[in-house]
């Protein structure tokens, strides 16, 4: 079947779509071809193709790799020729074998080179907005599993093939949902309703992409999952934002502790696509003007942390499946050495377009890797054995983690962080002396003579971007030490090797004590963490807060310590709240002579706007987490009278929203404007529902935000939620700093 679509926008990749007398074609199997104006494949119907492909062709195979937080599967497509889907679990296994130089010897690599492949893997659909990429993948797994063409059996030959076409299954079938209710038959770009629904998974939207380092989304764990189960070369995400196909490889600065062959790698990736399809006349495909490639935090970063490649595309995605009319901004329309072919000033641009960018950058990716599998093999390893030989050979040798830092339930969060990164943490059995300083036993210990070395010390050390660079992406710290408020001590002396170690094989666990006798039990307040979640376990009990230090059977107690009168089912509670969250209580006889008051539980109310629900849903996530409840709080909760009666505490945190919009909220033009389940829309209304997300908290709720301090209420702001109390007319005599 011959695709017919503006010349200039499609390749001879992709002007055409192979017949099959035994396996579905997506045009038979969906009724259509992909990317027909006005239509998007949801969830049920993608994955039902799939596993029709896999149904028919030797060439295909379906695995689950995790399910959404909804329960919804997050499926895997592999493709290769018959062998190579035989041979799945050899070639798996012969990657694992690269990724680890210690147990591989020069040798024994190159019998694996010569006998593996490079596995090469597309990540569809994270961002649920970008909805071409799902139908390009679904098209480009049909293509690669029939087609016969030279380069497409090259790629099957020489590749394993792995497509994740929905990484995000919640967020593809709540936008496919918003599309039909809202966006269908719409083309006028310049009058649109809103283009997304407020929630893309359970708890954030954009941020979704921003989790490799602490894997706190399903999908970001099925992903890890994926990835050191089969180790591939490279993971490479679709996304859509620039027009018309930007090939990322980053502006610099460059990570320092990413292995400098992987820039390499992903610079001659993006250059050769740029060349390709130059040469094909496809206009506006360009790389290097994007991102500065100095955080490695987004999902296909699990690559770049762990020897692999990480690297991605943007191209043009409209937000729906309709033929829009777009203009150009003029800064991406002009000849540049990265983009030898600039697009055009306007563009009638549509799904199938979006698609024909997408599919041809992938299958010229594929065939380039196609090409040089062997030296991407071989790099593969190198970067491995790079990364082992650097801990053997330069300081530091390893960083050493005391368990005693005031919160050991800290502390061994922080070694389950570093071990959910597959890096290797060991502890002292024995006192340990160095030329830099002695640690008693019970000590972690990250050792650097390990294939994941780079990202030990990326993850323990601080970031040091340049003062006179551009500015960064996404402005974060992800030294875990900062973060946790810890020490990870470095050491130079190299008989840290020498010390007796256990390595861990599960996250740590550090159950708390109870000790003493009698009825009163005390709890000292030397900032842990898990105070918090403690105070709600304990919600039903009566406890009293030391308004100054004190000292009880030799022991110091500072101010904010606990004190607990015994009440029928304490003791239960207390113990199970050591054994959970690490906290050590004394029992002694008599209630401490210290001034002390009561403190109650209070009820947290979590205002969530519709205009911006992305980091409040860490918030969300950090409160469940630690099973502390709270009300989620709506702008029409906010609006209705009388928060007193509901919560004691507002909180509310960073969005990205102007002081007005924080007010008012999604513009009302768009009224009513349900986000709710409906049998015409049934992915829709999770976290929370809406007859009508329009409007915000209106000047009615700020007043209502006003009667609610003014009546003995605290609200906590974060980040820019901030400027609500400041320039809302909150507080008074506060201003902004100007720095």
């Amino acid at each position: 079947m011959c695709i017919r679509d503006s010349p200039r926008y499609i390749s001879p990749l992709v002007n055409y779509v192979p017949a099959s007398k035994t396996i579905p074609s997506p045009e038979k199997f969906f009724g259509r071809i992909m990317g027909a104006p006005g239509e998007l494949a949801g969830t049920e119907k993608s994955y039902a193709y799939a596993r029709a492909l896999a149904a028919s062709s030797p060439r295909v195979r379906v695995f689950t790799i995790g399910k959404s937080e909804e329960g919804r599967d997050i499926l895997l497509i592999a493709i290769a020729d018959e062998k190579g889907i035989r041979d799945l679990d050899r070639l798996k296994a012969a990657t694992a074998s690269l990724a680890d130089p210690r147990r591989t010897d020069q040798a024994a690599a190159n019998r694996l080179i010569a006998d593996s492949r490079p596995i090469y893997y597309f990540n569809a659909a994270l961002h649920s907005d970008e909805t071409g990429s799902t139908e390009a993948m679904l098209e480009l797994a049909y293509r690669l599993a029939v087609s016969e063409q030279p380069m497409i059996e090259r790629i099957r030959e020489n590749l394993v093939v792995l497509i994740n076409p929905i990484s995000n299954p919640d967020g593809r079938d709540k936008m496919v949902d918003w599309f039909y209710r809202y966006l269908k038959g719409k083309t006028d770009r310049n009058t649109l309703p809103r283009q997304s629904p407020p929630y893309w998974s359970k708890y954030t939207f954009v941020d979704i992409n921003r989790d490799t380092h602490q894997q706190t989304h399903e999908t970001t764990k099925a992903v890890h999952r994926m990835f050191h189960e089969w180790h591939p070369t490279v993971v490479h995400d679709l996304h859509e934002g620039s027009p018309l196909m930007m090939t990322w490889n980053g502006t610099g600065p460059y990570n320092p502790n990413i292995d400098p062959i992987t820039y390499t790698e992903f610079l001659e990736l993006s250059m050769h696509e740029v060349e390709v399809m130059t040469a094909f006349g496809m206009p506006g495909v360009s790389t290097w003007n994007f991102g500065e490639a100095f955080a490695h935090l987004y999902l296909d970063s699990v690559a770049m942390n762990h020897n692999s490649i990480g690297r991605g595309y943007e191209t043009f995605g409209n937000g729906s499946a309709e033929t829009e009319k777009r203009s150009i901004s003029p800064g991406a329309t002009t000849m540049e050495w990265y983009r030898p072919m600039p697009a055009p000033r306007e563009v009638t641009w549509s799904a199938r377009d979006n698609l024909n960018y997408q599919e041809t950058g992938a299958l010229v990716a594929l065939d380039d890797a196609a090409t040089r599998s062997k030296d991407m093999l071989r790099n593969f390893y190198k970067k491995s054995w790079d990364s082992w030989q650097k801990g053997l050979t330069e300081p530091p040798y390893a960083f050493l983690i005391p368990q005693d830092q005031g919160d050991p339930a800290r502390v061994a969060a922080m070694v389950a962080r570093l071990m959910g990164q597959h890096i290797e943490v060991s502890r002292a059995q024995s006192a340990i002396q160095l030329k830099d300083g002695n640690y008693p036993a019970g000590t972690y210990v990250v050792r650097l003579d390990q294939p994941y070395r780079n990202y030990a010390v990326d993850l323990l050390t601080p970031q040091r971007y340049p003062k006179d660079g551009e500015p960064p992406y996404d402005d974060v710290s992800w030294e875990l030490p900062a973060n946790y408020h810890l020490q990870a001590i470095p050491t130079a002396d190299a008989s840290i090797r020498e010390a007796v170690l256990t390595p861990l094989t599960e996250p740590p666990l550090v159950p708390g004590h109870i000790i003493g006798a009698g009825p009163v039990y005390l709890l000292k307040d030397t900032g842990q963490e898990s105070f918090l979640a403690a105070r709600y376990r304990l919600a039903n009990f009566d406890i009293q807060i030391a308004e100054h230090e004190f000292e009880q059977n030799g022991t110091k107690f500072p101010a904010g310590s606990w004190i607990l009168s015994d009440e029928t089912g304490l003791h239960d509670a207390v113990q199970s709240i050591a054994n959970e969250l690490g906290l050590d209580f004394i029992q002694v006889s008599a209630t401490p002579d210290v001034p002390h008051h009561k403190a109650p539980a209070p009820r947290i109310g979590l205002w969530v706007p519709w205009a911006d629900t992305d980091s409040i849903g860490w918030i969300r996530y950090s409160l469940d987490q630690r099973k502390v409840p709270y009300t989620y709080l709506r702008d029409e909760d906010i609006r209705s009278e009388n928060l007193s009666s509901k919560i004691d505490v507002l909180l509310y945190g960073h969005v990205d929203l102007e002081l007005a919009e924080q007010i008012e909220g999604l513009p009302k033009t768009w009224s009513p404007m349900p986000f709710k389940k409906t049998p015409q829309t049934p992915s829709l209304g999770t976290p929370a529902e809406s007859d009508d997300i329009t409007g915000g908290i209106g000047y009615e709720g700020l007043a209502e935000i006003q009667h609610f301090i003014e009546n003995g209420g605290l609200m906590v702001t974060l980040g820019s939620g901030s400027m609500l109390a400041l320039e809302g007319g909150l507080v008074r005599f506060v201003r902004r700093s100007s720095g």
